[in-house]
């Protein structure tokens, strides 16, 4: 049998006052069309397309979304959910049962997801629809069951009878379809008095031949959908509390879950603590046995096993195993912290490398330069490395030291266990092993 997946992702999300589509707004660091890709995917879902309005279609924020072989169909006009499935129609053509889900839904489980998909192949249904039960059905479609317990029809708020109001199964919106019924029954859906052809409606069809399936998730967040900011926080704090649920049964130590933030798609090692008020992002890799401070800022980057990064930020880098990072400071653009290196408080590294066994003191920023090993850099060091035009490189070679508060005047080489006096400033290499001082700096080896 084969499956394959269809997102609808075309509506306006006009109760979200923004002017991001409301299928990219993000939780956990991924787009809301990025969740429910994955939820399919660890589904077992291979094939998916995604249905976007036009607007949405070209959009670089689309494509960065996605993840690959993801395919793209557009629906051209917003005429509802049941228009917005047949602009796919082509996309799924060699599938024998497609899934269908909202892109706002994204508290489903792969679990129950494959339980559905289970049960609508193991029945040979034409339709299967995903149900919750919950305390509060307030503005939520209601599923009509028949005789024999079977979904007979699906109901919005304002169209259900009083009777129907009363119950507690709702829509999920995701469903199961045979490929081979589903499209003839789209065009048997009556517009409503909008225009619109809505999918749940095809639920009903599907039943007067009694062959309509339901499942009911056991899990009460999910239905728990996203139609304004309120419902994305509510809805991003049920991910937080699962991300951080899941890494702690992992081995991972985190002080206060509560006010620890973790992206989708972050590795982290056994036996690393993370501290309260935390934030690592999406993409990120932590090793085993890290320490990671209060407060700290990961973003995108890879931190090696044992290290401690106490309280500072690291943005598009990479720190190497048992590196040491102070408060306040500011890893970024590409950076490389080598096997033992060390960063003191308040420093800032850009776009650089700094060798095994060195170390950076606090207040100094070090940008576009290479450090060798075991190199020693003074509290309040710089590299100049903008002439106002242009970005130099800093070369500084194993064993030098570079004294407190000098200012490496790009492009500069500063040669094999060479030294600097404090607050020198240097504009011309220097050579291995000699040490230089002064306003600018010069050689004192020999005096």
């Amino acid at each position: 049998m084969v499956t394959a997946g269809i997102i609808l992702a075309a509506g306006k999300g006009t109760r979200m006052r923004s002017s991001l589509p409301k299928p990219l707004h993000k939780v956990a660091g991924v787009a809301l069309v990025g969740h429910a890709v994955r939820i399919m995917r660890a589904a077992g879902v291979d094939n998916i397309n995604v249905v976007v309005s036009s607007e949405l279609a070209d959009s670089d924020e689309l494509r960065e979304t996605l993840l690959p072989r993801v395919r793209v169909s557009v629906q051209q006009e917003q005429l509802g959910t049941a228009d917005a499935l047949a602009a796919a129609r082509s996309a799924v053509e060699d599938a024998d049962t497609i899934v269908v889900a909202p892109a706002d839904m994204i508290l489903v489980t792969d679990r129950i997801v494959r339980e559905m998909i289970k049960v609508h192949t193991e029945s040979q249904s034409l339709a299967t629809v995903l149900g919750a039960m919950v305390d509060d059905a307030s503005g939520l479609g209601r599923i009509e069951l028949n005789s024999s317990g079977r979904p007979s029809a699906i109901f919005e708020e304002h169209e259900a009878s009083t009777e129907l109001l009363n119950s507690k199964l709702i829509n999920t919106a995701w469903y199961c379809f045979d490929n081979r019924w589903v499209w003839s029954a789209l065009s048997s859906v009556q517009p409503a008095d909008t225009g619109e052809v809505y999918l749940p409606r095809i639920i009903a069809i599907a039943a007067t031949v009694d062959s309509a399936q339901l499942i009911i998730s056991d899990d009460n967040e999910t239905h728990l959908g996203v139609n304004d900011r309120v419902q994305l926080a509510r809805v991003e704090a049920v991910v937080r509390q699962r991300t951080n649920e899941a890494h702690m049964r992992n081995g991972v130590t985190i002080h206060d879950p509560a006010v620890t933030y973790i992206d989708i798609d972050v590795e982290i090692g056994a036996d690393t603590t993370i501290g309260q008020s935390t934030h690592i992002g999406t993409r990120s890799v932590i090793g085993s046995n890290v320490v990671i401070g209060p407060n700290t800022q990961i973003f995108s980057s890879r931190i090696g096993d044992r290290a401690i990064i106490d309280g500072a930020r690291v943005i598009d880098s990479v720190v190497g195993a048992g590196v040491s990072v102070g408060t306040n400071s500011l890893i970024r653009d590409g950076s490389e912290l080598m096997q033992g290196s060390r960063i003191g408080n308040l420093a800032e590294i850009k776009n650089s490398v700094i060798g095994s066994g060195s170390r950076v003191s606090h207040f100094s920023y070090v940008g576009d330069a290479t450090l060798g090993r075991n190199v020693n850099i003074g509290a309040g060091t710089i590299t100049c490395n903008y002439d106002g035009v242009d970005k130099h490189p800093t070369i500084i070679e194993d064993d030098a030291l570079i004294g407190s508060s000098t200012m490496l005047i790009a492009p500069v080489t500063i040669g094999k266990a060479a030294r600097t006096g404090a607050g020198s400033v240097v504009r011309t290499d220097v050579a291995a092993g000699d040490t230089v001082a002064g306003v600018p700096a010069k050689s004192i080896k020999s005096k």
